[in-house]
């Protein structure tokens, strides 16, 4: 089949038609957003990647910026296939607007779902930073759900020597304002042997499969990953 030859070149101005919906969100409609063509890949229809203008990053629904940010895509530009363009020059043209924004209920099967719940995000939002506010939020949920003392263990680096897994007893949280600096997180206190020690609740391992274990494990992907 012979190709024909593409309506648009790097550098030209173009504009979404109308009707057209993002790619990869379907009450997303894109119509009426403008940009340049920066880059073009010679399919059969060709595809378009499109850097967006200022008069459409500055209309952009700020759910579409939510769920960019949640997914690692970049806001600033879009591929988009020859048909879905026209030519960009003449009067502007109204961006349309989402006008049925459909928000997937969370999944409390799904560890980031869980994680959003504890912050009172929906399915739409990105994983929060991790700030004071954050912070006290997961500590505030822990402190209600985790049952204490529980056993588990902890993993101590030795000058030289690797690491030694202790036993440990966790006994409770530290409230975060009590705590000077929040570059660990959270802290809890523990009891090992006749000792009582302070430890990141990201190095704690709870020894028994139960609620506790995937409280803490959510918590530590929060903070790992954030």
């Amino acid at each position: 089949m012979r190709k024909s030859p593409p309506k648009f070149s790097v550098g030209a101005d173009v504009r979404v038609k109308r009707g057209v919906i993002d790619p990869d969100f379907d009450d997303v409609p894109i119509g009426g957003w403008t940009g340049r063509i920066t880059e073009m890949q010679y399919l059969n229809p060709p595809m378009y990647l499109i850097r967006w203008d200022q008069q459409t990053l500055d209309n952009i629904h700020p759910i579409y910026r939510k769920r960019c940010q949640r997914d690692g895509f970049d806001i600033e530009e879009m591929w988009l296939a020859e048909s879905d363009l026209e030519p960009g020059a003449g009067d502007p043209v109204e961006i349309v607007q989402p006008s049925k924004i459909v928000t997937k209920p969370l999944d409390m099967d799904e560890r980031d779902d869980r994680i959003m719940s504890v912050h009172g995000l929906t399915s739409d939002d990105p994983l929060p930073v991790l700030d004071e506010e954050s912070l006290r939020a997961y500590y505030k949920f822990l402190a209600a759900k985790l049952s204490f003392p529980f056993e588990a263990k902890y993993p101590i680096e030795r000058l030289g020597f690797g690491s030694k897994t202790y036993a440990i007893t966790v006994l409770g949280l530290l409230d975060p304002e009590e705590v000077p600096g929040k570059e660990y997180g959270l802290l809890c206190q523990a009891r090992r042997g006749a000792e009582q020690i302070e430890v990141p609740l990201t190095e704690v391992e709870v020894v028994v499969a139960n609620a506790n274990r995937r409280l803490m494990e959510d918590y530590s992907h929060w903070v790992v990953n954030w």
